[in-house]
């Protein structure tokens, strides 16, 4: 469950709406067979809320705007924000629907390779974190 210092309002709404990002980043990167670099914007919440009008109405209900249209306490905005960018990695990596490889080293092929970033891949997708570590 998400947690905030933040007062919300509606947090299960938010939450739902980031388990529905979740699971369409699932589908697309299942039915793309990628790899999701976790420090590389394949799973970051600025990007996500930019391009979801929805997630971006309800984190909005729980701010006042001026008569400009702008948040009125914009350092709680920024809080919320950064609280809600570690939850959404938080339910990538927890999820059943992902494998997570963290940053270390893998064999594939009989190689000994060194994945620099944590990955997450379709559950069951990959081997290791390497596009040619796919399963057959």
């Amino acid at each position: 469950m998400f947690q905030s210092k933040i007062k919300l309002s509606n947090s299960a709404k938010i939450e739902a709406i980031l388990r529905g990002i979740v699971s369409r980043n699932y589908e697309e990167a299942r039915k793309e067979k990628l790899l999701l670099c976790m420090e590389c914007g394949d799973v970051d919440l600025y990007i996500a809320s930019s391009n979801n009008d929805e997630l971006q109405d309800a984190i909005n209900e729980n701010f006042e705007f001026d008569q400009y249209g702008e948040i009125i306490k914009q350092e709680d905005h920024q809080e919320l924000m950064d609280d809600l960018y570690d939850y959404f990695l938080i339910l990538h990596k927890e999820s059943d629907m992902f494998d997570f490889f963290p940053v270390g080293p893998y064999e594939v092929a009989g190689e000994e390779r060194e994945s620099e970033t944590d990955m997450l891949a379709p559950r069951g997708l990959f081997s290791a974190p390497f596009e040619d570590a796919m399963k057959e």
